[in-house]
């Protein structure tokens, strides 16, 4: 029984995480967005990839309160699935200029906001390489936790870059901004108190 309502619990989020590019597929080839396709889904992807970031990083503080455990076991495909939102808008971007490089990294060195950006797409690639449990191995469980600590500067970076950008509502702007702060503290406390732990320890 818990096997199969852990497999459900797997399958409805990776509907509900592959449903926003589904959605936006078919508003490119069959609906309005046809006809100029590239702002809209440089936003839609964009705006996904920072909501699932955040929702990734709430499941450890979720799970830890309510003592479930399905919230760590869909964490892993909840980033995945960012990470993936991430480079398809950095993807989608580009092509919006051709891939002209030249003009691109023009853009990029001359506003700030995109440089934020490709910087926040960049820390997620190491992170999505190694979400395997080979890597874990590979790394060690030490090294791997070091390294998957570049999820907290990524999400700022990218919060950062569409806060600058002016893609987010107010409401979603303040809401995103709460969390994070919310996040950001509970990972700072629970460091703090892990260090006075290991103060008292070793005195």
């Amino acid at each position: 029984m818990q096997v199969l309502k852990r497999r459900l619990i797997k399958c409805t989020v990776f509907v509900a995480a592959s449903l926003p590019l589904l959605v936006l597929a078919r508003g490119v080839f069959f609906g309005a967005l046809a006809a100029d396709p590239y702002p809209p889904s440089i936003q839609a992807t964009g705006l996904w990839a920072m909501r699932l970031l955040l929702l990734g990083l709430t499941l450890t503080p979720l799970s830890r309160a309510t003592g479930w455990a399905w919230p760590i076991e869909i964490r892993r495909m909840v980033g995945l699935f960012a990470a993936f939102y991430a480079l398809l808008h950095l993807l989608i971007w580009m092509k919006d200029y051709d891939f002209d490089w030249a003009f691109i990294l023009g853009e990029t060195v001359g506003r700030a906001y995109l440089a934020i950006g490709l910087v926040a797409v960049l820390l997620l690639v190491p992170l999505a390489a190694t979400s395997m449990d080979a890597a874990v191995r590979w790394l060690g469980a030490r090294g791997w936790r070091k390294l998957h600590w570049l999820v907290f500067p990524a999400v700022a970076l990218g919060y950062l870059h569409f806060e600058m950008a002016g893609r987010f509502t107010r409401a979603e702007t303040l809401l995103d901004a709460l969390l994070l702060v919310a996040l950001f503290g509970w990972r700072l406390l629970r460091w703090a108190r892990r260090m006075l732990r290991l103060r008292a320890q070793y005195p």
